[in-house]
């Protein structure tokens, strides 16, 4: 999975706990509904990431969990600034485990997470290499046209190897093949080649 964070203490809390039984022992669109992880950007830049993995073993132990998502945050804080993130829950229901955490920026989310997120301009993209405007389509799967595409420099654009949900603060314009628009504000990311960049273009 592409959080490799709460991935790691899930492990980790399975095999502490294991190994002591066996010796006896504003916002863009609304995520809130969602049973799947997701990535929010807000208006002012700032990163909400949701994570949702399976949690239904009777030895899991979530404040233990807990504990451990608080330690890696508190340490990745010290080492990159006050609110550079923060912890806002992290709670299990119906065999399921949820996580939020808010970052201060996409860099933070980022590094936190080790994947590709950018929440930049266009033109910002093009400069860095990051993405090939004449090769964007439409949310019906149309390619962009050349005057379009030309007119995009001052838009902003999420960049990332990410296959969750991304939730935007504008309106979708235009992405990359494979992303899936779940409404205007809503892209899904699942289905994109792994190891890809998926690129979301927003209209202001």
């Amino acid at each position: 999975m592409s959080n490799k964070v709460l991935r790691k203490a899930v492990v980790t809390s399975v095999i502490m706990t294991a190994a002591f039984v066996f010796a006896g022992c504003g916002k863009g669109a609304d995520v809130s509904k969602l049973d799947k992880s997701s990535i929010l950007v807000n208006k002012d830049g700032t990163v909400e990431s949701t994570v949702i993995e399976d949690f239904t073993e009777s030895y899991y132990d979530v404040n233990e969990l807990k504990s451990m998502v608080e330690n890696e945050v508190n340490a990745f804080v010290v080492s990159n600034g006050e609110g550079a993130a923060e912890l806002k829950s992290l709670e299990s229901d119906n065999g399921k485990v949820k996580m939020v955490i808010d970052f201060a920026n996409s860099r933070d989310y980022a590094v936190f997470n080790s994947e590709t997120f950018s929440y930049i301009t266009v033109s910002e993209a093009i400069l860095s290499g990051r993405i090939n405007v004449n090769s964007l389509v439409d949310k019906d799967g149309n390619p962009i046209d050349s005057e379009k595409a030309a007119a995009l420099s001052d838009e902003h654009v999420v960049i990332t190897d990410s296959k969750y949900v991304v939730a935007v603060p504008y309106k979708v314009q235009y992405m990359t093949k494979g992303v899936s628009l779940m409404d205007k504000q809503l892209a899904d990311l699942s289905g994109t080649e792994d190891g890809s960049l998926s690129c979301i273009v927003l209209n202001k």
